[in-house]
């Protein structure tokens, strides 16, 4: 049976298309040349969700609570790429219809030119983009905040990486990996990479993109030049697209305030302390709160969480921030609530959909 999908952009165009009951919206989409906004399409990214305003639907096997968390659920979010028709729907779409045709992404060869274990739980992966051909570095552009998706040599995965650098002319590239015990990339690193090793590099990828400074692109998840105070909230390695933002705000003198909150379990977890402080000395306006669950005579942090350290910061401070999240799901929840009891505008947080990619 075929169901009418009816789908509505921002600008209030309306388009719509047929999806067979055992195929997903967006592969029906994409069979008659509707180039939704998508990436992974494989129910990990997230970059085609929708909310689904009318009409019944089933999920795959493929979605989880990483990529669409029990609340987006409950509001009748759905990630198309993994989701089926059982009647006709409605499907409203956070962006206008000049944005479709957006579907094509490039593929690059890229050399493995650094491996660094900086904590017990994270690992710092650098590439160099190089020329399939002549093997010749070759720059890789991005905007700050986007990510990538690696292929482990000598085999068909991919797992998703945010960068945690800024495009330069080398096209040198740094990721920060968590490790997750028995996962693929994690045995890849730990057992077989090594330097000078050939991987396949597709992207950039995603949307939550830094806007100040950059004139590249107009997104929706962006840094308002307004003065507003801005807030970078993380954990494990969602680090990496946050002190991207950073680094980018400094090389663009940025003058306004700005804070990042950022936490780990223990001493022997946390990691990039150095980088952190050499960043934050190059921007007199950010201020470091550094937090781990559990102290050591040594640490001269916070004890606690970052999302407690964020609210304790800005309990009882008049202006609210423009905030900016990613971590885990449940450190990304909390902080969420976190905002609200603070009575910051939903449309000043904005978040990352973090999926570990360790495995």
């Amino acid at each position: 049976m075929n169901y009418v999908i009816t789908a509505r952009f921002m600008d209030d165009k309306t388009i719509e298309f047929d999806c067979a009951e055992d195929e997903n919206i967006l592969a029906a989409a994409l069979r008659q040349n509707l180039q939704l906004i998508c990436q992974c399409k494989k129910a990990y990214c997230g970059s085609c969700k929708a909310l689904c305003s009318d009409g019944d639907y089933e999920f795959g096997e493929r979605i989880n609570i990483q990529v669409l968390p029990s609340d987006e659920e409950e509001k009748g979010i759905v990630v198309t790429c993994d989701t089926f028709p059982r009647s006709d729907l409605v499907l409203d779409f956070s962006y206008t219809s000049d944005r479709l045709g957006e579907a094509t992404v490039p593929e690059i060869s890229a050399k493995v030119v650094g491996l660094e274990r900086l904590s017990e739980t994270v690992f710092r992966l650098e590439l160099q983009a190089i020329d399939a051909e002549t093997s010749i570095p070759t720059m890789f552009d991005f905007v700050p905040g986007q990510y990538v998706e690696i292929g482990i040599p000598g085999t068909d995965q991919v797992r998703a990486f945010s960068l945690a650098n800024l495009p330069n002319e080398q096209g040198l590239m740094e990721f920060l990996i968590r490790l997750v015990p028995g996962g693929s990339f994690c045995g890849y690193l730990e057992r077989e990479a090594a330097v000078g090793q050939i991987a396949k590099v597709r992207g950039p990828l995603g949307e939550f993109v830094c806007k100040a400074g950059c004139t590249k692109m107009e997104e929706d998840f962006r840094l308002h030049e307004t003065g507003r105070v801005q807030a970078f909230v993380g954990g494990s390695t969602g680090l990496a697209p946050l002190v991207c933002m950073l680094r980018n705000l400094a090389s663009h003198d940025y003058a306004g305030e700005c804070h990042l909150f950022f936490g780990m379990q223990n001493r022997a977890t946390m990691f990039y302390e150095k980088e952190l402080a050499e960043l934050a000395a190059s921007m007199p306006n950010l201020t470091l709160h550094l937090a781990l669950m559990e102290g050591s005579p040594d640490w001269q942090g916070a004890i606690g969480h970052s999302v407690g350290a964020f609210e304790a910061h800005f309990t009882g401070v008049e202006e609210r921030p423009e905030v900016y999240l990613c971590g885990p799901p449940p450190m990304v929840a909390a902080a969420v609530a976190s905002c609200a009891r603070l009575g910051i505008p939903s449309d000043q947080v904005h978040q990352e959909e973090f999926v570990a990619s360790g495995g």
